[in-house]
């Protein structure tokens, strides 16, 4: 386990920018996304284990409200049960890459670069092309400004080596964006509303609620109506998170955010 993210800093407000109208300017060396030869399929079998069996299961929330985000800011639509299938190749995490830098270059003012990557349509069968994805990712993350102690390797996302770590990641990317006024996940409001990481609020519920304080039982009671409102039903917050494995392994069963192709 990777132990994603300690502390946190001032409370933020909700301003983010609307990426479809944005101005943008672009600088005049844009680089053109790396080719493969078309034709093959993907590396990347076009489902894998589902979330429920691919991380512990107290970041399932995590995960599902990263998958939400990720869906508002680029648009494509992820199957929640399958989230590491949607992001193993890097497709979509280089295009949340480029659209979190189109919104930083409006806030500051300075010339949106384009990021190149693959395409998924020009990813060939090569798992190498997936592995520049991913590298193109994890090196804009630390250019980004987010901590290279909380970033992942390569294999950790496409080889599946440690999905933790690359969970580690994604969080960290938008933790930053909250701190650069950049639309962010409900679960980082959390986190900054209260100044807890996710692992301390997640371990609230390993706690007796007759040993915690009534300010705790409200954070247990605003996670769970998270979880509702991700669409993992009802939380029972006198239980661990792990005794959900059954409900929200159910639920996910042909979950979507965006719309299902």
């Amino acid at each position: 386990s990777s132990g994603i993210y300690a502390g946190y800093g001032d409370p933020l407000d909700d301003a983010h920018v609307d990426l479809d109208d944005a101005d943008l300017k672009t600088d005049a060396n844009k680089t053109d996304p790396i080719v493969a030869p078309p034709g093959a399929k993907p590396p990347i079998p076009e489902r894998g284990p589902v979330l429920t069996d691919s991380v512990d299961l107290h970041y399932v929330p995590l995960c599902l409200d990263l998958a939400r985000w990720i869906e508002d800011i680029t648009g494509v639509a992820i199957e929640a049960a399958q989230f590491w299938t949607r992001l193993q190749n890097g497709v979509t995490l280089c295009d949340l890459m480029n659209k979190l830098e189109q919104a930083h270059a409006l806030n500051s003012g300075q010339p949106y670069k384009y990021v190149g990557y693959t395409l998924e349509k020009d990813l060939g069968d090569q798992l190498f092309y997936c592995r520049l994805n991913a590298e193109a990712f994890v090196r804009w993350s630390k250019n980004f400004g987010c901590d290279k102690e909380l970033l992942c390797e390569v294999g950790d996302l496409v080889e599946r080596k440690d999905l933790e770590r690359a969970l580690s990641c994604i969080h960290a990317v938008a933790r930053r964006a909250a701190e650069l006024r950049i639309r962010y996940p409900k679960v980082v409001k959390l986190e900054v509303k209260y100044h807890m990481s996710y692992n301390e609020i997640a371990k609230l519920f390993d706690e007796d609620e007759g040993a915690i304080s009534p300010h705790e039982l409200q954070i247990k009671r605003d996670f769970a109506e998270l979880c509702e409102d991700l669409g993992l039903g009802k939380l029972d917050t006198t239980q661990p998170l792990s005794a959900n494995k059954d409900q929200w392994t159910s639920q996910l069963e042909g979950l979507w955010y965006g719309t299902r192709p």
